[in-house]
């Protein structure tokens, strides 16, 4: 496991992202050092999985209970009352059918008035109820995979089921349809499948952003050249990757770290679509610190969805909270900096007004004052 000074320094090198001296230098060893210390913690999920699976299973049941509704006894009562059904009155209708109805259809169908009603209700009770116990098996199978995540990708899910993902959509469709999974909701493409209403709010809501930015992207290509809309177009990007990751995120204090850093990238990007001269200023931001931002968010995601991680796990997920601080400080001093310029020029606009009020008489400190 990594010392704490490695984070220590690589925190140092976000303290001068945007300095103007050395940029390429600090971004890279910044980016380097961050893979060199999840590479060394990469595999820390599947071994803490394997310490923990017992402890992992009792928390997973309890979560079950929200997400997954089985009702396995009632389905079992609907076979055990039905299959005995079929079987009892079943047998009466076969030979009555093979004896009596080829002697008299008239002696055969009066039977047949009270048998078949009889047989058809367990018939209906049964034949639902072992493809319902069938739906709930593989739904069950399904809440395993996934982990105590709450989304996950249909081909992830297939993969591991060793189902096609067409299989797999068209099974969740019917789990969902059934109200086996109370919660569940699939995307519009049949690529991920969302566990609770939560999560998909949170999808719709991106959904919506992404037709927003692509509208944004239409009108920056007609106002910038292609260049700077494409940098503009990829750090929207970088934005949403970053909320997607955060709708498996839930807890505190990450989720408002994450927050506070998409609204501070969020401001970043406008300034810069309303002030094309920016956006030079940009490229050490989108070349390192926002793909290797992305690579820490996507470890923490993974850590955070092992049930009982072990203390490695938990001080990676505390540097890398911290190392979000730093990132968000650094990204707050970068969009001050890009309106300084503003501000610099409103104040020498706002100077110059007053100098010209004063000369035409219509405030104090002009040269009629000047004169008395």
């Amino acid at each position: 496991m990594q010392e704490k000074k490695d984070w220590n320094g690589i925190r140092g090198y976000i303290d001068h992202i945007f300095d103007e001296t050395d940029i390429g230098n600090n971004a890279k060893k910044f980016a380097d050092n961050v893979v060199d210390s999840l590479r060394e913690v990469n595999n820390l999920t599947k071994e803490n999985y394997n310490k923990n699976a017992v402890s992992v299973k009792v928390n997973k049941s309890n979560m079950a209970n929200i997400y997954l509704r089985t009702n396995r006894s009632d389905l079992f009562i609907r076979i055990f009352v039905g299959v005995p059904m079929m079987i009892f009155f079943g047998i009466p209708i076969l030979v009555l059918t093979l004896t009596v109805l080829p002697a008299s259809f008239v002696g055969w169908i009066v039977p047949m008035i009270a048998l078949i009603p009889f047989f058809g209700i367990g018939a209906f009770l049964a034949f639902p109820a072992i493809s319902d116990l069938s739906l709930v098996e593989k739904a069950d199978k399904y809440y395993r995979i996934m982990n105590g995540r709450t989304y996950m990708n249909i081909e992830d899910i297939a993969k591991f089921s060793n189902e096609s993902p067409e299989v797999v959509a068209n099974n969740l469709k019917k789990m969902i349809e059934k109200r086996i999974f109370t919660q569940g909701h699939l995307d519009k493409e049949n690529k991920c499948f969302m566990l609770s209403h939560d999560v998909y709010k949170g999808y719709l809501a991106l959904e919506e952003q992404r037709k927003s930015e692509q509208r944004k992207n239409d009108i920056i290509e007609k106002k910038v050249d292609i260049k700077d809309g494409s940098l503009i177009s990829e750090g929207r990007e970088y934005i949403i990757s970053i909320k997607e990751l955060h709708l498996g995120i839930t807890k505190e204090p990450m989720s408002s770290k994450l927050t506070k850093l998409e609204t501070i990238l969020t401001a970043i990007f406008d300034r810069v679509e309303k002030e094309p001269k920016e956006t030079e200023k940009l490229y050490k931001l989108m070349k390192y610190y926002l793909p290797t931002t992305v690579k820490l968010i996507k470890t923490y995601s993974d850590f955070d969805s092992v049930l009982s991680p072990d203390s490695d796990i938990l001080n990676t997920k505390n540097e890398i909270e911290l190392t979000i601080d730093s990132i968000n400080e650094a990204c707050g001093e970068f969009q001050n900096r890009l309106f300084k310029d503003t501000a610099f020029d409103a104040d020498t606009d706002a100077a110059l007004l007053k100098v010209m009020l004063a000369k035409e008489g219509l405030i104090g400190g002009g040269m009629e004052e000047d004169e008395r």
